[in-house]
């Protein structure tokens, strides 16, 4: 029994200590994309209870919107006692991460409006440790930077107050496990767009997002001319 306890212990150690190192900062992403600028993307990800939202975006010099792509669906398998992402949602974000050439992730980071990391925080990071195991999508080349998009709102007075606290609800029935855990976070084309204007305001003043439907509707397209090439 307790060779397996610390088997455990250690494995989640390992683990954690795995994690740590490939999270960076929202900085060194942006210098990653700037090495990059010609052929490099950043991918965007919401990490939501019921699918992982994604969006990428290139160098915002090269003129081209952001990207919002399909979400992919949170399905989840058991292995081992645990929950876990089934290989197919991997082998999925990894086939993303090819095809777009990607040299970071940028991952909502859900702190609540108060600076509070509830449930929503915990979900990001279990998902992100479950997908810090295939190196095909995340690895030392390729890092992880959290982002918040409320951490300039709600500043505190000398006491620690915030305006938020004096806001009011009509609400008559209140469910505190899902109120004081709201799922906050910024959709991924919105983390993309708020993203690229915090560290190249010079060049991402004005960004556009096109949407997934985009991407299918080019995709019927070639399809159609390629058929009618054929003939």
């Amino acid at each position: 029994m307790h060779a397996r306890i610390m088997s455990a212990s250690t494995k989640t150690s390992s683990t954690v200590n795995k994690m740590a190192r490939l999270l960076t900062t929202p900085s060194k992403i942006a210098r990653a994309l700037d090495w990059q600028k010609v052929s490099g993307s950043v991918l965007s990800v919401h990490i939501g209870d019921s699918s992982i939202d994604l969006a990428v975006t290139s160098h915002p010099s090269t003129g081209h919107p952001v990207q919002a792509l399909s979400s992919i669906p949170m399905e989840l398998e058991t292995r081992k006692n645990r929950k876990v992402l089934k290989k197919s949602v991997l082998s999925e974000l990894s086939n993303i991460v090819e095809d777009w050439n990607v040299c970071g992730l940028v991952v909502s980071w859900p702190v609540q409006k108060e600076g509070w990391c509830g449930k929503p925080c915990g979900n990001v990071l279990h998902t992100l440790d479950q997908i810090a195991q295939d190196t095909n999508i995340v690895n030392m080349k390729r890092q992880v930077a959290l982002w918040d998009g409320h951490h300039f709102l709600n500043e505190e007075d000398e006491w620690g107050r915030t305006a938020i606290y004096s806001t009011t609800s009509d609400q008559e029935v209140h469910v505190a496990s899902k109120e004081q855990y709201r799922e906050e976070g910024m959709l991924a084309a919105d983390i993309a767009a708020d993203y690229l204007r915090h560290h190249f305001p010079d060049l991402a003043y004005d960004i556009e997002v096109r949407p997934a439907s985009a991407i299918e509707t080019e995709g019927r397209m070639h399809s159609d001319n390629d058929m009618q090439s054929a003939m």
